[in-house]
């Protein structure tokens, strides 16, 4: 396994440079690598639903022997097994009969097993119940702007129940993006031990604030969440260690008191969910909440004003927002729809760090 990047299905390096069709035929290739993106998540949903991986934690495999314990067809079994060699999710390696055996690395195993903390399987659950489907309905959310039968722009129509699994399905985004957030907060002054407060607005697992409590250990958190979700939240904080220094709120955070005079009022993946002039009422509810001194941080699909693809962020973030409204309303905003919401509530950006795949925003009071 390459263990970086997504290997190419095509190689472009071969395709002929003489022809009088060459640009069109290459276009071709690059337009059909992006069509043939949905075998994908296909291969790896189908052999999470027949249990292949279940299986394969057990110990290395052949195609004869899955096939016996799952009672499916040998020839397809092995086409699917070749699959996910192909994709990188499994490793293959000879016996001494030279049967061929497919492992399950550690990590992987970590990736798409339950339970784990960074485990995918939540995001598998989301697509099987959701994605899939709205995906194909996309052309009519473009053609009604994502309007409801009155005219008015949808909110994100996730259930509590899916959103769960979501949030759940993609606890592997914090840690890249706390390290960086953390280094950020240093950078501004938090390596002097001072005792600080913590709201997470919208918490979800809490994994992000979680994460916080041990950069620093005189901060304390307080997440904002629904009732079905807190106590995952309270859970996933005693795995971690840190329950005595978080806790959670359940409530409507649109309805709810947050108090005042925290340090950071945080979200995470909270406004792409949301419509503009939510996403300024939230703006406006955290510079209520936050101390003289105290940061509102955001982490979240942000693009620039011109909305470029110059990046990994901005290309992810442009995506994203396709995402959003296929799968239930939303957008990703950019920076100077940040810097004017942020404007109307008296507070003014301070700065921007770039992660894998988000991009963090500091604001202060002006």
């Amino acid at each position: 396994m390459n263990g970086h990047n997504i290997a190419p299905l095509v190689d472009t390096s071969l395709l002929p440079r003489t022809n009088g069709d060459e640009r069109v035929v290459s276009a071709a290739h690059r337009l059909y690598e992006h069509l043939i993106a949905l075998w994908a998540p296909g291969v790896i949903e189908a052999a999470h639903d027949l249990g292949v991986f279940a299986e394969l934690a057990n110990g290395p495999r052949s195609s004869e022997e899955l096939a016996r314990h799952l009672d499916t067809d040998l020839r397809t079994t092995r086409i699917l097994l070749d699959a996910l060699y192909a994709y990188e999710v499994l490793e293959r390696e000879r016996a001494a009969d030279g049967t061929a055996r497919y492992v399950l690395t550690e990590e992987m195993r970590a990736c798409l097993l339950p339970g784990g903390l960074f485990s995918l399987v939540g995001k598998i659950t989301y697509d099987r119940n959701v994605a899939w489907g709205a995906w194909r309905d996309l052309a009519q959310a473009v053609r009604t702007g994502g309007r409801d039968a009155t005219g008015q722009l949808r909110e994100n129509q996730i259930s509590q129940t899916d959103y769960q699994s979501l949030a759940g399905g993609i606890n592997f985004w914090a840690p890249p993006i706390v390290e960086i957030l953390a280094q950020g907060l240093k950078g501004l002054g938090w390596s002097d031990g001072r005792n600080r407060k913590m709201l997470d607005v919208g918490c979800g697992t809490g994994l992000y604030s979680q994460l916080m409590l041990s950069h620093f250990p005189s901060l304390e958190a307080t997440g904002l969440d629904a009732e079905s979700i807190a106590p995952v939240a309270m859970e996933q904080s005693r795995r971690l260690g840190v329950e005595d220094r978080f806790a959670v709120e359940a409530c409507d955070f649109w309805k709810s008191a947050w108090g005042d005079s925290f340090d950071v009022v945080f979200f995470a993946n909270i406004f792409h969910l949301h419509t503009s002039e939510q996403a300024e009422e939230l703006t406006g509810l955290a510079a209520k909440a936050l101390a003289e001194d105290g940061l509102m941080v955001i982490v979240d699909h942000i693009v620039d004003g011109e909305r470029k693809v110059a990046t990994p962020q901005d290309r992810f973030a442009i995506l994203f927002a396709a995402s959003m409204t296929a799968t239930g309303g939303g957008d990703a905003y950019t920076l100077e729809d940040y810097d004017e919401w942020f404007a109307r509530s008296g507070l003014k950006r301070v700065q921007v760090l770039e992660t894998p795949m988000h991009r963090i925003l500091f604001a202060g009071h002006a």
